[in-house]
């Protein structure tokens, strides 16, 4: 089981991290950190809808254990969902207010519940615990991507050259 104040404390903090990507200007939101991959906003975008549908997730494995979950395809949704044009502004307030919703769940709802498992077809085991641990792992691997973008470097980062 994973300690509740530990991962609250984690979600608060990569809150505060991402959020000042959403005030980039549109010149660095347009730039990605390696050709064919997605720009900023994408990435940002990308962030606020994994996490509305992780955190409909957690809610429905707390309340309706056991319940089937249904898989998503993130390059669909982008491209669907018109990830280019939408407003950041709004995808700002929107992931914030989920966020601190999440961080609210996890505050009340009691520890053993986040025991509970969901049926997701591609994992043998998918508790509302690893879903939460997942949002925060997510936008830490997105936070990397931000930063090479933002420090005009690629990502990962090449392993350092040999000394030999």
């Amino acid at each position: 089981m994973i300690n509740k104040a530990q991962i609250t404390s984690e979600l608060k903090r990569s809150l505060d991290l991402m959020i000042p990507f959403f005030d980039w200007d549109e010149a660095l939101l347009r730039k990605s950190y390696a050709p064919g991959k997605w720009i900023a906003k994408e990435i940002l975008l990308h962030i606020v809808d994994t996490e509305l549908v992780l955190h409909t997730r957690a809610r429905f494995i707390l309340s309706e254990p056991y319940v089937q979950i249904v898989p998503f395809d993130q390059d669909k949704w982008a491209r669907t969902l018109a990830y280019k044009q939408r407003n950041l502004a709004l995808a700002r307030r929107l992931w914030t207010v989920n966020r601190e919703a999440l961080i609210e769940l996890v505050d009340l709802v009691p520890e053993p519940l986040f025991g509970r498992e969901g049926k997701h077809p591609e994992h043998a085991s998918y508790r509302a615990w690893d879903v939460v641990n997942y949002v925060e792992s997510h936008a830490r691997h997105h936070y990397g991507q931000l930063l090479a973008i933002r420090d005009g470097r690629p990502w990962p980062s090449p392993p350092p050259a040999s000394a030999e």
